[in-house]
């Protein structure tokens, strides 16, 4: 009998014109990894909330069809008694905390259960050590990185003792490393309890190799594949997947172990270095910049130069100061030690898109804009801006100020958004470079960096610590490397540039 089931499910939010679903059914059976993926603004996030009855209980609107968990109907049973069977996590993890420090939020559910202390004791006792954060017990989460509160998250889902645990992008506000700490954490749940899982992720290298089922949701309306199937047919889908289909390899493998086997017959060749980006004149001078927080140092003696014409990509671990740097720079900190100096306009877009929207409706945020700038929004122009997906949102808060700036600050531009965009942004960016703007851009993404960036600075406690082309910052490293230089090495970084 399967843990979840779909019948029929339709479902429209409030006032929208069209389905956010649209007729989906399928199936988890009990143990299975399923991997939930799609563009921006599919209705990803949609399906999710309809597995522990947020929709349509928290969000109203007209939802048809049946959604079964452990055998309860979600539309006769509220999400309070539906979430001691599913463990949710957020895409954002706080907007699920409720208390202060962490030992507190593991046992807020277990007290709203009614539990003796003793069994909620243990329970916290076990779950603290499955997922490895005994260190972070007696912090307050307010202390806490992006990837230590996203594990304080999937421990307090699994305090509760779910059948199954659904995580909404889990690893989009990460780095690397902490992305793969988050990741390994639940690998490690399904090895040893055989937890079920449902995860939505734009980022699936990582977690591609060990799914059982890939569901690809498009226009509200799902497809229910083999992993092979599914990223043989394109989407987001691990870099060795792309160049396994450019080398005719068969069957394609989905993670690294498998595709060395394969790697071994392609040209021993090193890349071509490109020739010198060209960049222009200097925009932005930065001497020995610093700044600190009480307690604690966030940017340390920064000294570097942006030129127009040039897209630089800022990486680092979370909590190395890239979000200080690019306030610095946009001027909403001023700095405490050493000098800044800037031409022309600066634009910064924050991490949080929604401080940037402010209109009724997408039409009015746009307006003055060109119609280059408006047309790829054109069916979002009457929608409320704080109606539009998260990945949604961010592309309009970039169209929003990226337009006459000559100096664009971006912090985190591809979180949340799918492949299709990602491509988009980077030809909207190289536009924008070529007509002489200049772009600092804060990133975890990796392989977008490889193919946008004409330059990458790695950033850790507050200190710009490497500064150069990508083929050379981002080779042959554990952490900061695509997926295709940890396969091949030797300089090479993009599937699409391997002679095969």
């Amino acid at each position: 009998m399967p843990l979840i089931a779909l019948e029929g499910v339709r479902y429209r939010y409030p006032e929208a014109d069209g389905p956010a679903l649209d007729g989906i059914t399928t199936a988890v059976e009990p143990g299975q990894v399923i991997l939930l993926r799609g563009p921006s603004g599919s209705g990803k996030s949609t399906l999710l909330r309809c597995l522990n009855g947020l929709v349509p209980h928290s969000t109203g609107g007209d939802f048809a069809g049946r959604v079964t968990v452990c055998g309860l109907d979600t539309r006769v049973h509220l999400p309070r008694e539906l979430g001691a069977r599913i463990g949710f996590v957020f895409q954002h993890p706080d907007a699920q905390f409720v208390l202060e420090d962490v030992e507190a939020e593991l046992a807020f559910g277990l007290e709203n259960l009614g539990l003796d202390r003793g069994v909620m004791r243990k329970r916290i006792e076990e779950t603290i050590d499955q997922v490895g954060i005994n260190a972070l017990r007696h912090r307050r989460i307010a202390t806490l990185s992006g990837g230590e509160r996203q594990r304080v998250a999937i421990a307090a889902a699994l305090a509760m003792h779910p059948a199954a645990l659904v995580l909404d992008e889990p690893t989009s506000q990460l780095d690397p490393q902490a992305a793969e700490d988050v990741l390994q954490v639940v690998l490690r749940l399904v090895a040893d309890l055989g937890m079920t899982t449902v995860i939505a992720e734009h980022r699936v290298e990582r977690i591609a190799p060990f799914v059982d089922r890939i569901w690809t949701i498009d226009a509200g309306r799902l497809q229910d594949q083999a992993p092979r199937e599914a990223v043989a047919k394109g989407g987001a889908r691990p870099p060795v997947v792309d160049l396994a289909l450019r080398a005719g390899w068969s069957p394609i493998p989905l993670g690294l172990r498998d595709a060395r086997v394969r790697a071994q017959s392609l040209p021993a060749a090193i890349p071509d270095n490109p020739p010198a980006d060209g960049a222009g004149t200097v925009i932005a001078r930065l001497d020995r910049l610093g700044y600190s927080y009480p307690g604690a140092r966030a940017v340390e003696d920064v000294s570097l130069t942006l030129r127009r014409g040039q897209v630089t990509a800022l990486m680092g671990r979370n909590g190395s100061g890239k979000t200080t740097l690019l306030r610095l720079i946009g001027g909403t900190l001023r700095p405490q030690r050493g000098r800044l100096h800037s031409e022309g306009r600066v634009a910064y877009v924050p991490q949080d898109a929604d401080a940037l929207l402010f209109a009724a409706t997408v039409r009015d945020e746009l307006r003055g804009q060109s119609e280059d700038v408006i047309a790829p929004f054109q069916a979002w122009l009457p929608r409320y801006p704080r109606d539009l997906s998260a990945g949604e949102r961010q592309q309009l808060a970039i169209a929003v100020v990226a337009g006459q700036a000559d100096l664009l600050l971006l912090d985190e531009p591809t979180r949340g958004l799918d492949p299709v965009v990602k491509k988009a942004l980077t030809s909207f960016l190289r536009l924008r470079a070529a007509s002489g703007a200049a772009m600092l851009i804060a990133t975890h993404d990796v392989e977008w960096a490889a193919r946008t960036a004409n330059r990458v600075l790695l950033m850790a406690d507050g200190e710009v610590y490497a500064d150069g082309p990508p083929r050379t910052v981002l080779s042959d490293s554990l952490v900061f490397a695509t997926q295709i230089n940890k396969l091949l090495g030797r300089g090479w970084l993009l599937p699409d540039e391997v002679p095969v």
